[in-house]
């Protein structure tokens, strides 16, 4: 392959076509027609010696030349902008651009209320915008720039991904300020599992973190509600015996009595993760810094 002859813009058209698995969507991000598009795969193909993409019923498939590739393809993409926007100097105050973070509706409530307060004061054009994107799909979203960071326990492998522990907490009991249970000095097991509890997940089945604790000490509790989000417990708390088991910080915030747990389990641990394209981006990394110290704020709350 000789540089020198080759079209540098059939490497967009590759990342875009292997994120959309759609010629006809990729040209719409492109801004170019379907048949320009089909032009520049048959080039690809030409250029790797391989059918790049199979199409399916279920849109256009990579082949596994395709998937060795892709993660060069962008990393190099990245630092050609990535060295653009140096020369273009970033400054936080002047500069306009939004950063798309994928983030839990309860971290959300807590980070978002800081985060944009900072912004108004330092970065005042700079727009954010939040996603919950499944943890499966974070390393690939990460990759293609879809989303920007991503803030999860630390549960991704993938080599290209940067990570850094962000915020760390324990996990109480939560109940409504004249629960019954409150009248006890001590809250034991028993107790506890007599007790009827909110489960928070957007999975239709599966244990959650406090599940698979119990699980592992022979135990079990009664699940009377599983719910999407945390938002909606509160209110429900409120009005109910039910319990909830998730952080202090989430008692706290909406004046809820919390009781510590009658067992032990590992605290909540939250890493921002980002793709290792980004170390060379001056606004990405300013943008980690801020969102480092804005959960720095968090913590010494709790």
């Amino acid at each position: 392959m000789n540089l020198k002859e080759t079209d540098l813009n059939l490497f967009i058209a590759f990342d875009v076509i292997y994120t959309e698995k759609n010629l006809t969507k990729a040209g719409q991000v492109l801004g170019i027609t379907q048949p320009a598009v089909s032009n520049a795969l048959s080039r690809l193909r030409e250029l790797f010696d391989d059918e790049l993409f199979i199409r399916t019923s279920k849109g256009m498939i990579p082949t596994p030349v395709a998937n060795q590739i892709i993660n060069d393809i962008r990393s190099a993409l990245s630092l050609i902008q990535n060295t653009i926007s140096e020369a273009e100097k970033f400054d936080p105050f002047t500069a306009e651009m939004t950063f798309k973070i994928s983030i839990g509706d309860s971290s959300e409530y807590r980070l978002l209320p800081l985060l944009i307060k900072e912004l108004a004061e330092v970065a005042p054009k700079i727009k954010v915008e939040t996603y919950l994107t499944p943890r499966k799909d974070a390393p690939r979203e990460l990759a293609s720039g879809t989303i920007d960071f991503s803030i999860d326990p630390p549960v991704h492998s993938d080599p290209h991904l940067k990570h850094e522990k962000i915020y760390e907490e324990d996990y109480v009991m939560i109940v409504r300020k004249d629960h019954p249970i409150l009248e006890k000095k001590e809250i034991t097991i028993q107790d506890y599992l007599d007790l009827s509890h909110i489960h928070i997940s957007n999975r239709k089945t599966g244990l959650g973190h406090v599940d698979m604790t119990l699980y592992r000490l022979g135990l079990s509790r009664d699940i009377s509600l599983r719910a999407q989000h945390f938002l909606v417990a509160p209110y429900i708390v409120e009005q109910s015996d039910l319990a909830i088991t998730t952080t202090k910080g989430f008692a706290v915030d909406r004046n809820l009595a919390w009781r510590e747990l009658p067992f032990e389990i590992d605290p909540l641990v939250l890493h921002l993760y980002w793709h290792e394209a980004k170390d060379s981006d001056t606004s990405s990394k300013w943008m980690k810094e801020l969102m480092l110290k804005t959960y720095g704020k968090l913590q010494k709350v709790i």
